[in-house]
C-alpha cells in the first residue's frame, strides 16, 4: 500500500508540474486581460473539480462567519476564492515577462513612509503580510520598482522540480528566498544588513494558540522572537486586488515587540496584535484570503484534552 501512494504521488506531482510549465509558458505569450480571462476559467474549473478544498473551505466561512452567511453566500464566496487565487497564480507564472513599467501600472504603494522609518531604525524590518491578495506581485514591486532590498521566507513545494521553477520565477523578481524551516539564522543576518524580511505567519502552526476570526488558532511565534531578538520594527503590509485587477499596496504603522521580561506574555501580545491586523483585512475583502488551508486544524493541548475526555 506504502509503495502504491508513493508512485500515485510521484504520478501526481509529474502531473502537477507538467501543468504548471504548461500554464508558465502560455502565460508569457497572452496579453494581460486574456491572462485574466484564462485565470477566472481555470478558477471556475478548479472550483468544480476540488471538492476536497471547496470542503475545507467552506467549513472555515463556517467557522469564522457562523450564521452571518447563507450556505449559498458560502459556495459563492468560495468560488470567488478559486479564481482569485487562479488569477494571481496566472500574474505570478508570467512574473518574469512583466517590466518595470508594466508593475508601475499595476500597482499603486500607500503609506511607504512607514517602511523608510522602519530603515531608518538601522535593525532591518520584518514586513508581515498574509496569503492575502496577491504578496507575490507586492515583492516584485518592492524591488523592481522601489529597489529595496527583499528577502521572503517561503515553503518549498513538495516537488522539487516545481520548487526550481517557483524559486527561479521569484528570484527573477529580484528577491531572495529563505526556505523555511532552518530560516532564523539567514533572518537575522539580513536584518542585521538593514534589509527586508518578508513573512506570512497566517497558516496553521502549534506555537501559541492566539484569537483569528474569535476561535483560537493555532500561530507560528516566529516573528515575535525574531523581532525580540533583533529589535527589527514589524511592518504590516497588504496588496488588495482591485476590481480593474490593479492593486492597492497599503503599508501600516510599524511596531515593534517591546521586551517585559516575560517571553512566553510578549510572543502571546505581538502574535496576537497580528492576528487581528490580518483578520481585520481579510474581513474588508474576504474573497482574496486563502480559505483553502486548514487554518484551525491544530487545536490547543486543553481543547484537545478535553474531546479526548468527552470521548
Amino acid at each position: 500500500m506504502r509503495r502504491r501512494d508513493g508512485a500515485l504521488k510521484r504520478v501526481s506531482g509529474f502531473a502537477g508540474r507538467v501543468a504548471l510549465l504548461g500554464l508558465h509558458q502560455v502565460a508569457k505569450r497572452v496579453p494581460l486581460p486574456v491572462l485574466y480571462s484564462m485565470g477566472e476559467r481555470l478558477g471556475r474549473v478548479a472550483y468544480r473539480l476540488s471538492r476536497r478544498y471547496r470542503t475545507v473551505a467552506e467549513r472555515n466561512l463556517q467557522m469564522a462567519y457562523g450564521h452571518s452567511l447563507s450556505e449559498e453566500d458560502r459556495r459563492q464566496l468560495v468560488q470567488q476564492v478559486f479564481i482569485h487565487f487562479a488569477k494571481s497564480l496566472m500574474e505570478f507564472l508570467v512574473g518574469d515577462g512583466l517590466s518595470t513599467e508594466d508593475l508601475r501600472r499595476m500597482v499603486t504603494l500607500v503609506g511607504e513612509e512607514h517602511l523608510q522609518w522602519c530603515l531608518q531604525q538601522g535593525k532591518g524590518t520584518l514586513v508581515i503580510t498574509a496569503h492575502y491578495g496577491n504578496w507575490e506581485i507586492a515583492a516584485r514591486y518592492l524591488t523592481q520598482c522601489k529597489g529595496y532590498v527583499l528577502n521572503v521566507v517561503a515553503r518549498d513545494a513538495d516537488d522539487s522540480a516545481t520548487a526550481v521553477l517557483v524559486n527561479r520565477i521569484r528570484e527573477q523578481g529580484g528577491y531572495r528566498v529563505i526556505p523555511r524551516g532552518q530560516a532564523a539564522r539567514r533572518v537575522l543576518q539580513a536584518l542585521k544588513r538593514n534589509e527586508l524580511v518578508a513573512l506570512l505567519p497566517d497558516q496553521n502552526a502549534g506555537d501559541v494558540f492566539v484569537p483569528f476570526f474569535g476561535r483560537l488558532a493555532g500561530t507560528v511565534a516566529g516573528p515575535a522572537l525574531l523581532a525580540l531578538r533583533s529589535g527589527a520594527p514589524l511592518l504590516p503590509v497588504f496588496c488588495t486586488r482591485q476590481p480593474d485587477n490593479t492593486y492597492l499596496f497599503e503599508m501600516l504603522p510599524p511596531f515593534f515587540v517591546q521586551s517585559s521580561g516575560d517571553k512566553e506574555h510578549d510572543v502571546l501580545e505581538a502574535m496576537t496584535r497580528i492576528n487581528t491586523l490580518i483578520e481585520q483585512q481579510v474581513r474588508k475583502h474576504p474573497s482574496q484570503w486563502l480559505w483553502l488551508h486548514n487554518r484551525w486544524k491544530t487545536r490547543p493541548p486543553e481543547e484537545a484534552h478535553a474531546t479526548g475526555a468527552a470521548r
